[in-house]
């Protein structure tokens, strides 16, 4: 529906120091958690209503952290285009950058004792470290754009440095996108798909009241 004034304040919505409605995602959830019904909420009134409700989730802020931290991994990354039978809606490009000091020589005279050793070993972790910090990376940057997906996904992993100080750079970048048919996932994935998504949106409200 159209608004020329915001129908909770009344502010105009047209004109140079006008007002912006809020996405209807955000209208729901002031509605949701003050048990309210109003059509919709322009970026003036919905600061009072954001604020009252970041009150009472800063106090929750760890334990919201903590627990998408367990269940972030449930959004898919994939290297591959999404499936046929997907329908969605492509958000856009989310891109993740991490480094870390690999700790061993890349020289060609190292041993294969060496390499296949303790130093292989510890590099493989950080390796899986970085991997893993880069995928977080990108699921938390699409759902805080409204996506629960990430396809065509790339990977790369690059060593810089000189002499033996060398970093290890993992780059990932993939295509976040909103797919419109939950049932394309299991039954499990959808209701945490939609904790992840509402717990975003709680920490979101945190960092409102914080600027």
């Amino acid at each position: 529906m159209e608004y020329d004034k915001c129908p909770t304040c009344n502010k105009s919505l047209k004109g140079l120091f006008a007002s912006d409605l809020l996405p209807q995602t955000k209208t729901n959830f002031i509605n949701t958690h003050l048990n309210l019904s109003n059509e919709a909420y322009c970026t003036s009134c919905s600061k009072a209503p954001l604020n009252k409700i970041a009150q009472e989730f800063k106090k929750e802020k760890q334990e919201i952290e903590n627990r998408l931290e367990k269940i972030i991994h449930y959004v898919p990354v994939i290297t591959s285009p999404a499936p046929v039978k997907w329908e969605y809606d492509i958000i856009g490009m989310v891109t993740a950058q991490t480094n870390s000091g690999t700790g061993f020589s890349t020289e060609l005279s190292q041993s294969f004792n060496d390499f296949f050793g303790g130093s292989s070993k510890a590099t493989n972790q950080k390796i899986d470290n970085a991997t893993r910090l880069c995928k977080a990376n990108l699921r938390v940057q699409c759902v805080r754009n409204g996506g629960n997906a990430i396809i065509s996904t790339d990977i790369d992993f690059n060593e810089i440095g000189t002499g033996n100080t060398h970093m290890l750079m993992v780059c990932m970048a993939g295509t976040a996108i909103k797919v419109l048919d939950m049932n394309n996932f299991n039954p499990k994935s959808r209701e945490i798909l939609s904790e992840i998504a509402e717990l975003t949106e709680k920490l979101e409200a945190i960092a409102d009241m914080n600027k």
